[in-house]
């Protein structure tokens, strides 16, 4: 498995035009998140994100075009030094860590609309990833830009506040168990915005706003092919998949 997801990582550097050390680079990085167990379950059926992709390779593409991006800012101009590759790519390789498979899941009929899987996924993400890989989240300041870059990574799209309401996570449980100080850095990112139910805002930091840029440009360029994958985004139907199951 782990030799199967190393290749489909350089299938999609040569699709997205990264090379030679760069490769090598980016790798470096990413292979301690991508060799995780969570993460390879999440390479493959049933955890199918935008059409033909799993929610693993299209995390893995996330990041390879936010490791771009910020690569050519920097080359272009100086002033651009000080943006945190690393934090960036954590964004990219975290953002859709989310608990269930979303797409044809009748587990969400039940939820409240406020509390479907679009609004909702950015924080389970962020809770997976404090909890699966809690040494990357040590560095405070780290901290800040990698859950601040998760939490908003859906805009111009609102994203569920934290107001003490029911969120009706999937894994709420896991939620509960964090230390105080990565909750109120979630609450305090998601009620800045805040607008009713949602907060509605772009992410503080250069980092988590490349990020969101990159996420649209691997959607909306790469991954979804069809009519019934844009639907999908809103309705969490996908006929297309279920033919494909079947």
């Amino acid at each position: 498995m782990k030799k199967d997801i190393y290749e489909k990582y350089k299938f999609f550097c040569n699709q997205y035009k990264l090379t030679g050390y760069n490769i090598k680079k980016l790798w470096v990085i990413i292979r301690p998140i991508c060799y995780h167990k969570e993460f390879i379950k999440r390479m493959y059926d049933p955890y199918w994100h935008h059409d033909c992709k799993t929610v693993g390779e299209h995390i893995i593409c996330d990041a390879i075009v936010t490791y771009r991006l910020i690569t050519k800012l920097k080359k272009r101009n100086k002033k651009f030094n000080f943006i945190n590759l690393k934090a960036a790519v954590y964004i990219a390789m975290f953002h859709d860590l989310y608990e269930e498979p979303w797409q044809n899941n009748l587990k969400f009929k039940e939820k409240k609309f406020k509390n479907q899987h679009a609004f909702i996924h950015p924080i389970e993400s962020a809770v997976n990833a404090i909890t699966w890989f809690p040494k990357i989240f040590e560095d405070e300041h780290d901290a800040l830009i990698i859950i601040d870059g998760i939490i908003h990574h859906m805009f111009p799209l609102p994203v569920r506040a934290i107001d003490g309401t029911s969120l009706e996570l999937n894994n709420q449980n896991q939620y509960e168990k964090l230390p105080s100080e990565y909750k109120k850095i979630m609450v305090s990112s998601t009620l800045i915005g805040k607008i009713g139910a949602y907060s509605l805002r772009k992410s503080f930091y250069l980092e988590g706003r490349l990020m969101s840029k990159a996420d649209k440009i691997v959607a909306m360029r790469k991954d979804i092919h069809s009519l019934e994958g844009y639907l999908a985004l809103l309705t969490g139907k996908n006929k297309k998949l279920k033919d494909k199951e079947g």
